[in-house]
């Protein structure tokens, strides 16, 4: 009931008080807020390499190969944990053409200890219909650690 008075005595004051504003007052904090900090290392930029047929793609700690098989894109996927602890590691991979067709595959390595390497290789695009291409788009669409 006091907030309705509230409301009702607000809304019949004189023709001196300034319009009600759209946005709510924001709560003043008594802690201030600390400035952001820039990051310490920016993202790292792709190297794209070729040794032999197999194009190569390094992305931080993040190494993707693909080479163009009879039945398939082979894609090996090799991260090290450079963490100081052991961690599982998802790695999402995409590999195209890059005009209308691309395939999406997840590395998922478990328990990976703090320094070591995890590899995995699988076949990307048996099933696409049509030719595909001799030097593949790749695309590391995201690294996560839990």
């Amino acid at each position: 009931m006091l907030l309705v008075t509230v409301l009702l005595t607000g809304c019949s004051g004189g023709g001196n008080a300034p319009p009600p504003s759209a946005d709510p007052p924001v709560p003043q904090s008594s802690t201030p807020r600390a400035p952001k900090t820039p990051e310490t290392t920016p993202d790292p930029s792709p190297v794209i390499e070729y040794v032999g047929k197999t194009k190569v793609l390094t992305l931080g700690d993040t190494e993707i190969r693909a080479t163009r098989n009879e039945i398939g894109i082979s894609v090996a996927c090799n991260i090290k944990n450079t963490t100081d602890r052991t961690h599982d590691i998802k790695v999402t991979v995409s590999v195209g053409n890059g005009s209308d067709w691309v395939t999406t595959n997840n590395f998922e390595f478990q328990k990976v200890a703090a320094g070591q390497t995890a590899s995995e290789t699988t076949v990307m695009g048996a099933s696409f219909e049509g030719e595909l291409p001799d030097d593949p788009k790749i695309y590391v669409d995201s690294v996560i650690f839990s």
